[in-house]
């Protein structure tokens, strides 16, 4: 049995509570007239529950009433924007007052104590184009919560030093003010904000390029509400006070909450501060322009403040007869069921923020309760039932998910930086160089840290947990950087939300890990989740860094785009469970010690891995890191590609068990002695065979240690020396040492110089990989102007034995600023291994354009999965962004790489139009194309269109259109496959009492099936809302949805396809007020749907139509009584049921009611109730808060 849709909606409505304006003349004739006639009510304006008496609890008041004068003998006061109307006229009210006085002056200041978001931002105020060493910028620091900090500072950082990041100066500047700052010399300077609180904690923004334009500092003095904040230590409560207004004259200064604003162009400003709890003065004065305006409004901003919503709705009942399941069988007489669900988001005078939900469903009351945990998809973003909801219920509401769950409860407390979870979140074990974990998880997580700080403002000890029952897969796709931006993941339809990208920088030879930097969605990448698209803002080159003497022309480290997300397997089950987590303390303000342990029981893998870590630092760039980790079982596998995701090779996850150590230790010379310049550094690694972790598949037990260093005696002259040494127990072997000088003749020559060993030996590989070699090399540097440099060089080969090449080059290279926002790279060489070539001609105004054409001819490239057949010609690299007019954007890139017969091309191009203020289309084509003779020819066209339409008049509109076509056998496997999908919404607002939405979902798949299912599904959805304001008598609400599935919809949660279906369905809901007390209503409801329980079984009818009639008794706070008909009519079955429905309530205070009824029919209103045990005797019991 199904709880009673009608009987449910009059429950809900007869406890709901609507304040509006003034009371029409139609509603108060229902029963009685309450006019007046002659400033009096007539005498038959009384009601039925005139005489009860109800107490309804009110909120409250965030303003104060000091200084109000007591209550006069009248014993009451009724004012009228702030006169006295009736009572004591000496009591003025001073707040509404005021608040007329700030309505007139077109200001409002608003109290948001639960809705606060800290923001820290930093801009540069007069940054038009990229700033060079020796430039001066002006920074400017934002924040809505100065009452918290007691200082701030602008780092500037080189994050392109060569040893890792290092801070080139700190300038201390107060929080929301203003800094000139010079640009110290370095590779790549960057500056970060970071502001402090009393006890040490510190707060910190992204770094911020200087390498660009700033458009946030254009307005610099309004208040935008921008957040870049990247580690959050400081913790911040209270409530946020807002000021906002409009119509300022041109001129004039505002002055409020502590700070100077200056309004934009059309006079409007807002600011926002975040304030402790407390009694509060809020002034607001504008001056000049001929603007003289003072206010002041006190609010008092609580230690404690809640809001909830809840509900318990019990039923009982007694079957009179022996009811039917579905399948004919019998089911017990007495029954019970129940739903409990609540919302409640709050903080404790204490500190402490809590956000909890919970929706059991409605089940026996035995099993309501059980399994709490349980994962259930359903409840994801609050997915209605389809069934039991209507889309359109005409109150413009939205949903907002404030409670992420994917089960059935949602809890998160915390405060000061400590927080515990139960829902849905995104991994956050990191710390350690070997292990961690980035997974999007649902179940339990965890912080705890410690209020003590170190000097640094890091907390003396964290602690994180985590354990989860995972229902996704974790995906690894990991790519060769290509010069361009445009990348394919091997997965299609990923979960929303669980990618994480990064750049990873490896020594070719050893695959070791140099460096690793995380990107930021939206500003460095912009994905397709249904497409497994990513686009990044800047393109990616495939190889960086390098010295004096050159092996790799285009550079010796390999530069990495790394993928990680989750998905949706589309066969099999997946079981299992995922914990972990990392506890770390500071023993001393520079030594600190660390623990990780990951344990992975999902699908394939079946791992546990755990490590020690211990760090010791005086400075960021002199330290100690000692590291221990282990791995039992494997773990998750990957996929690898060089030319963007094409051609892809698949790496299993490595078994077995296997062991790992890392020291690593840099000295900076600093500080030592300040007047020391450089850097002295040392690493050590070995990896037994069967480690497996995301960045290392370890199969032969492998070594590797080096050292390096850098100094610099005086201004003109440096050294740097390096050696590395790798070993593994197959016999490979990899060690290159060198010795570089650099002397600066004057401020225009500089030469280097450099002597360099090679010692190879690849086993597995061609003769001309094993050998030894020694080069030398000289490059002479000219820097001619800021705007102009160009090098020469040349290297030979002084020493060689074995099978490795002579490696004998000359070449040269410019870098050249030829004209406003015109930019040349180049660099062309030639030796005994071939030519190279490196070109990048790029265009950035730093406004509204941006092109580059780039190309690279690498002598000694491999291709993953493809020998070299024939000559390679290089890889090119076209594209470029433009803004057309104010209304046109577009972006293009074409990359086209011509390794010998292997020839490919991948090729974007997008649009983005505002077709006027309320209308914006956006296009996008990815199309990618392999020739190969040997191994075979592929295409891929990816398509997407996007629309979206909004007006005044109360018309919303979205639609996308996405395409992916794949064509072509590779390696003798074919890779044809077709996705088109389809997702649009229409909504029109008739008038302010009419809504109307239409939905259309549609998908069409024609693949293998690995990466997303095979089939077809449609679902239309229409649905009108009538819902009038003044006169509401009637209320309409219309539904019709016709479905088309061909998957088979998942079924109780698991990779099971369910039966297909297609089916209309069409319900419309009306219901009459007669007067105040009596409402008429009705329900009809078809169903005309036909369904198979799988591909095999041919479909068959399934039609029935229902329709309901009621009448409803309300009496306020006393009593709601129901008595409906019913009439189901089964048309397949030849079958059409009557029955009536009784039921009547009794109110008990504000939160209670307990009714009782008779269903003398079988069956319910729910068309997918397919039980027949309705009839009988039931007694509902419902509280609502």
């Amino acid at each position: 049995m199904k709880m009673n849709n009608t009987l449910r909606a009059v429950l809900i409505a007869s406890t709901s509570m609507v304040w509006g304006g003034a009371v029409t003349a139609q509603e108060a004739d229902f029963e009685t007239s309450c006019a007046l006639v002659n400033g009096v009510l007539p005498a038959n304006c009384t009601q039925d529950n005139a005489s009860e008496v109800v107490v309804v609890p009110a909120g409250e008041n965030n303003e104060l009433d000091r200084g109000n004068a007591a209550v006069g003998g009248d014993g009451f006061l009724i004012s009228i924007d702030g006169k006295p109307v009736i009572g004591d006229k000496r009591v003025e009210d001073e707040i509404r007052k005021t608040d007329i006085a700030l309505s007139n002056a077109d200001v409002q200041v608003k109290f948001d104590g639960l809705g606060a978001v800290p923001r820290l931002d930093l801009v540069a105020v007069d940054q038009t184009e990229a700033f060079e060493a020796g430039d001066v910028v002006t920074f400017r620091s934002r924040t809505n919560y100065p009452a918290y900090l007691s200082r701030g500072e602008v780092r500037m950082v080189d994050i392109g030093n060569a040893a890792g990041p290092k801070t080139l100066a700190v300038v201390p500047v107060q929080p929301n003010g203003s800094v000139s700052v010079t640009i110290p010399e370095g590779r790549d300077v960057v500056a970060i904000h970071r502001v402090y609180d009393a006890r040490g904690r510190y707060n910190e923004t992204e770094p911020l390029s200087l390498q660009g334009s700033d458009d946030r500092g254009l307005f610099a003095q309004a208040e935008e509400g921008t957040d870049a904040t990247r580690v959050r230590g400081i913790p911040v409560s209270g409530g946020a006070i807002t000021v906002y207004g409009k119509g300022v004259r041109s001129g004039a200064t505002v002055q409020t909450l502590g700070e100077n604003v200056k309004p934009d162009a059309d006079g409007s400003f807002v600011v926002q501060r975040i304030l402790p709890a407390g009694e509060r003065d809020v002034e607001v004065r504008i001056s000049g322009a001929g603007e003289d305006i003072y206010l002041q409004r006190s609010v008092e901003i609580p230690r404690s403040e809640w809001f909830g919503v809840a509900t318990v709705d019990l039923t009982f009942g007694y079957r009179e007869d022996a009811g039917k399941n579905a399948a004919g069988g019998a089911v017990d007489k007495y029954y019970d069921r129940g739903r409990l669900a609540f919302y409640v988001k709050g903080k404790t005078q204490k500190g402490w923020n809590i956000t909890a939900s919970a929706d059991t469903g409605e089940d026996e009351l035995s099993e309501i309760f059980r399994n709490l945990d349980k994962k259930d998809p359903r409840h994801l973003l609050l997915r209605l039932d389809s069934e039991k909801a209507y889309p359109v219920y005409g109150d413009d509401s939205t949903i907002v998910e404030d409670a992420p769950t994917s089960g059935k409860f949602y809890f998160k407390a915390e405060r000061e930086g400590n927080f515990a979870l139960w829902g849905n979140y995104k991994g956050q074990v990191n710390g350690s160089h070997f292990l961690r974990n980035e997974r999007t998880l649902y179940g339990f997580q965890g912080h705890v840290q410690t209020q003590a700080t170190t000097s640094k403002g890091e907390p003396r000890a964290e602690l994180d947990l985590y354990a989860a029952q995972p229902d996704t897969l974790p995906g690894r796709d990991v790519f060769r950087g290509t010069g361009g931006s445009v990348y394919f993941l091997q997965r299609q339809d990923l979960s929303i939300g669980s990618e994480t990208i990064a750049i990873e920088i490896r020594d070719p030879d050893t695959g070791r890990v140099t460096s690793r930097e995380v990107l930021v969605y939206g500003r460095d990448y912009d994905i397709n989740y249904l497409q497994g698209v990513i686009t990044l803002t800047r393109p990616l080159t495939g190889a960086t860094g390098g010295g004096t003497v050159i092996t790799d022309p285009l550079g010796e480290n390999t530069v990495q785009l790394t993928v990680n997300y989750e998905f949706t397997p589309t066969a099999g089950t997946i079981d299992g469970y995922a914990y972990g987590g990392r506890a770390q303390f500071w023993a001393t303000d520079n030594l600190r010690f660390g623990a990780t342990g990951l344990v992975e029981q999902t699908d394939i893998a079946d791992q546990t891995a755990y490590g020690a870590d211990m760090r010791y630092e005086i400075s960021d760039t002199t330290f100690l890191e000692l590291e221990y980790a282990r791995t039992e079982g494997p773990g998750f596998g990957s996929s690898y590609s060089s030319d963007g995701g094409l051609i892809v090779t698949n790496t299993n996850a490595v078994g077995g068990t296997g062991e790992a150590y890392m020291a690593r230790g840099q000295v900076d010379l600093k500080d030592l002695n300040p007047d020391l310049n450089g850097q002295l550094g040392a690493y050590y690694e070995k990896r037994r065979a069967g480690f497996s972790t995301l960045d290392y598949q370890t199969t032969v037990d492998e070594e590797l240690w080096g050292v390096y260093g850098e100094y610099a005696p005086t201004e003109r002259l440096s050294y740097r020396l390096y050696y590395d040494d790798f070993t593994d127990d197959a016999g490979k072997v990899a060690r290159e040492g060198g010795l570089e000088v650099t002397y600066k003749v004057s401020k225009r020559l500089t030469y280097d110089f450099g002597i360099e060993h090679i010692d190879k030996v690849t086993p597995a590989g061609a003769a001309d990989e094993t050998g030894k070699r020694t080069d030398v090399a000289v490059r002479a540097t000219i820097t001619v102007n800021p705007k102009l440099e160009y090098s020469v060089f040349g290297q030979a080969t002084v020493s060689r034995s074995g099978g490795l090449a002579r490696n004998h080059r000359v070449g040269a290279g410019v870098k050249y600023q030829f004209a406003q926002n015109w930019t040349f790279e180049g660099e062309i060489s030639d030796g005994s291994r071939g030519v190279g070539a490196l070109a990048l001609l790029s265009y950035d105004n730093g406004k509204d354009g941006t092109a580059y054409f780039g190309y690279t001819l690498d002598p000694g490239r491999s291709y993953n999965g493809v020998d070299l057949s024939g000559k390679d010609r290089g890889q090119f690299v076209v594209g470029g962004t433009r803004r057309l007019s104010q209304a046109v954007d577009v972006y293009a890139e074409n990359t086209y790489d011509l390794f010998g017969q292997h020839r490919s091309l991948t090729s974007t191009y997008g649009i983005n139009y505002a077709r006027s203020e309320f209308l914006r289309y956006s296009a996008s084509v990815e199309v990618g194309r392999v020739d190969d003779s040997a191994n075979g020819d592929f295409d891929r066209t990816a398509l997407s269109f996007g629309v979206r339409y909004e007006n005044q008049t109360g018309v919303t509109g979205t639609a996308r259109l996405e395409y992916r076509r794949d064509r072509g056998v590779y390696n003798n496997t074919s890779r044809d496959g077709d996705t088109i999908a389809l997702v649009s919404t229409l909504r029109y607002k008739i008038d302010e009492e009419q809504r109307l939405l239409f939905s259309f979902d549609g998908s069409y798949t024609d693949t293998d099936g690995s990466s997303i299912p095979d089939g077809r599904y449609a679902e239309l959805t229409l649905g009108y809302a009538y819902r009038p304001i003044e006169n509401d008598r009637l209320n309409v609400l219309l539904k019709y949805t016709y479905l088309h599935d061909l998957y088979g919809q998942e079924v109780d949660g698991t990779n099971d396809p369910g039966p297909r279906q297609k089916s209309h369905v069409l319900s419309l809901d009306a219901s009459y007020d007669l007067n105040r007390n009596w409402t008429l209503g009705g329900k009809l409801g078809g169903r005309w749907s036909q369904s198979s329980p799988d591909a095999t079984t041919a479909f068959q009818d399934n039609d029935a139509w229902l329709v309901v009639a009621n009448a409803r008794y309300h009496l306020t706070h006393k009593w709601d009584v129901l008595v409906e008909g019913r009439a189901l009519r089964a048309e397949q079955a030849g079958v059409t049921e009557y029955g009536i429905l009784g039921a009547a309530y009794r109110h008990i205070g504000n939160n209670y009611k307990v009714g009782v009824g008779y269903n003398f029919g079988k069956f319910s209103d729910d068309l997918t109730d397919l039980t027949y045990d309705d009839k009988g005797m039931f007694i509902n019991l419902i509280a609502k808060f």
